[in-house]
């Protein structure tokens, strides 16, 4: 559709009401559009609602002023940038996946929306914390450089023309004094930088009469200016990864202890600490060590090697038709608008299945039988989901999707897949709308692929992320993590005939340790690590926990129950969050990643046996895994591009999750710059 035929008459035939004033939702997705009529959408003046997902828009189209706006999803469109919804101050929830942002624009956007209480798939709580501590401890930095450096030479404010260099200059000294932290979101650093020097010098130069005349001379107002950047294009190629001598793979260091320690700084007051108690330490048994194999981009977007934008977020291995319970080396991969199948054993892509407006987020595997007049063909089938709210099955020995699952579906993002492990044709799908659907996919017949689903039961989890899920198969129960916190569901009551889908007595809260000293459980990662064994994970924590689901199970009282943990192990301390924890189920060992590229490994194996005893130690990794040497091979001059590309991309990395094959011979992990990771047991 183009921009001349974005009419008046147009918006009234589609809502079906007599003026603009009266639209409060306005849905133009998948229109084809490459621009918006600022002039038409100011007249929208009551609209509360507008979905422009799926369209060819930028940054620049966006450039509308809606003050009543409250939910806008952008999403898979051409944005590069998203100062833009500073136009929006009322908005409330924003969806802008499948776009070419960083993690960056994410807090960008939460900082220049005050209101905001939903970004993307996670609820604002988490952006506004982080903004709002990071805001706090940095102003008092630029306030004192400002004072310092550049509060006489701009004593009448700073021109529109100069607010960007006077900025990046203070960024650069602040960065400096190491007021910030994480270098994958120096964007967002620069814009906050920005913000809180525009308030500075407002607060202390203006006038609401001064600000009022600067608003009409335009050589004194205040403003932004984008930068684009062009990629040069080239061929996607293998990416060379080697260990070099002072980055082995280290079991883990000695126990230590934390002290209380005294700081000085010649510019501020002595601070002291606050004592935390003493944990003591222990050391896990150690685990084989892994040698980097195949890291490999394969998620790009227009194969574009260069591509270090493109998250790739799951990874499992496919299950063996030979041996049940056991793998094969192919593992799958999602991430960006493409699902991948890669041989760990030659790191050669084996499949790829694209959709360019999807962005994938979650897939599962399961082996069932397909229809056929005979005898039954018994074949491994991939599920695959994302933020189009559509459960797409793959038949990957066809290289064919042949099913596209949306009656009765999500209404937004599909965050995780589940398969029922003793019924074949049962998938769980968890979303941001806080539904858990358990579908039945039914077996393809063998010709034409022809075969009924339908949804069996809804869960509902007061609206909040559902991001990991697990079945425990000697109880019927799954368990969810969520970023409202854990909770169980009866599925094998849920769905007899003799018991009321409605029950509540079917459902309780786990409340994981230090539940009570938190406001909200955020649980960004589970995993079930055996029968009856499962390791959680939650923001703002630096521990994995491991406890016993049937000792949950045991102290329900009034649909809750508190879990004691078996074992507490030691992680890294961040603030980034949705880091997976991956295993293979009684394999006895746990991972993690971490936002430095490392990997963490745990051999878990003693607790899985339920007569050990509770550890009070916090225990260290069985290894540690850091981030190899990566390199390109490159045989001609214009590859050189790409190698110092790699180089520089994957100095900082964030492990979005890992898996290990059955025997544990390879460990695959996946990362937020398009990196699929193959790790080989060294002999």
């Amino acid at each position: 559709m183009e921009v001349q035929d974005l009419t008046e008459d147009f918006l009234l035939q589609l809502t079906g009401c007599k003026q603009l004033v009266d639209i409060k939702q306005l849905s133009l997705h998948d229109y084809n559009l490459v621009k918006l009529d600022p002039v038409l959408f100011r007249r929208l003046q009551n609209l509360e609602d507008l979905d422009v997902s799926n369209n060819r828009l930028t940054e620049t189209s966006l450039s509308i002023t809606i003050s009543t706006l409250k939910k806008l999803d952008c999403s898979n469109n051409d944005l590069s940038e998203i100062d833009f919804v500073q136009n929006f101050q009322n908005l409330e929830e924003l969806h802008m996946e499948g776009n070419h942002l960083a993690e960056s624009d994410n807090f960008i956007a939460a900082a220049l929306c005050p209101h905001l209480t939903r970004i993307n798939r996670s609820k604002y709580m988490v952006y506004q914390h982080l903004v709002t501590n990071l805001k706090s401890k940095v102003t008092p930095v630029i306030n004192g450089i400002w004072e310092g450096k550049f509060a006489k030479m701009y004593k009448g404010g700073i021109p529109a023309a100069k607010l960007a260099e006077v900025s990046e200059q203070v960024y650069v000294v602040a960065k400096q004094q190491r007021a910030y932290g994480h270098l994958k979101l120096e964007k967002y650093h620069r814009c906050l930088t920005k913000l809180i020097l525009q308030a500075l010098v407002i607060s202390e130069y203006e006038t609401p009469a001064k600000r009022r005349r600067k608003s009409e001379n335009p050589q004194r107002i205040i403003s932004s200016q984008k930068n684009k950047q062009y990629t040069p294009q080239v061929k996607e190629v293998k990416i060379q990864c080697v260990k070099s001598d002072n980055q082995r793979s280290i079991p883990q260091s000695k126990a230590s202890t934390e002290k209380m320690c005294l700081t000085t700084d010649s510019k501020n007051s002595t601070q002291y600490t606050r004592i935390k108690p003493v944990v003591p330490v222990t050391r896990l048994p150690t685990l084989p060590d892994f040698e980097p194999a195949y890291f490999l981009r394969c998620h790009s977007v227009k194969n574009d090697a260069l591509d270090h934008s493109t998250r790739v977020w799951r990874c499992a291995f496919e299950p063996s038709l030979d041996v049940p319970g056991q793998t094969t080396n192919i593992v799958a991969t999602c991430g960006g608008d493409s699902v991948c199948l890669l041989d760990c054993s030659t790191g050669k892509l084996m499949m790829r299945y694209k959709h360019p407006k999807e962005h994938f987020f979650a897939l599962a595997w399961t082996t069932l039988t397909m229809k056929n007049k005979e005898n039954g063909i018994r074949t491994n089938i991939l599920a695959a989901a994302g933020a189009n709210k559509v459960v797409r099955l793959i038949h990957p020995i066809q290289h064919l999707c042949y099913a596209d699952m949306t009656r009765g579906a999500h209404t937004r993002s599909i965050s995780t897949l589940l398969f029922h492990p003793k019924k074949e044709t049962w998938l769980f799908s968890g979303g941001t709308d806080g539904k858990i659907i358990l579908w039945d996919i039914g077996r393809p017949s063998v010709s034409s692929y022809k075969f009924a689903y339908g949804p069996l039961l809804v869960l509902k989890n007061s609206g909040v992320d559902i991001l990991n899920l697990a079945f425990m198969t000697g109880t019927g129960y799954l368990v969810c993590g969520s970023e409202g916190g854990c909770y169980a569901h009866n599925i094998d009551v849920l769905t007899s005939d003799e018991q009321s889908k409605s029950d509540q007595t079917s459902k309780f809260e786990i409340r994981l340790p230090d539940w009570k000293t938190t406001k909200k459980v955020f649980v960004d990662a589970l995993v079930q690590v055996s029968d009856d064994l499962i390791a959680s994970k939650c923001t703002e924590q630096s521990h994995i926990q491991l406890w016993s689901f049937s000792s949950a199970l045991a102290k329900v009282n009034k649909g809750k129950s508190e879990v004691v943990p078996v074992a507490t192990l030691d992680w890294k301390t961040t603030d980034e969050f949705y880091i997976n924890l991956g295993t293979y189920c009684n394999s006895g060992m746990l991972m993690c990643g971490d936002d430095n590229g490392r990997l963490w490994l745990y051999d878990v194996r003693k607790f899985q046996n339920k007569s050990t005893a509770a550890c009070d130690s916090l225990l260290k990794p069985a290894r540690l895994l850091p981030w190899p040497v990566c390199s390109a091979r490159t045989k001609r001059g214009k590859d050189r591009i790409l190698a110092e590309d790699i180089a520089k991309q994957t100095e900082r990395t964030i492990i979005n999750s890992a898996t290990t094959n059955w025997n544990q011979h390879y460990i695959v992990s996946v990362t937020d710059n398009n990196m699929v990771c193959i790790w080989t047991k060294t002999r």
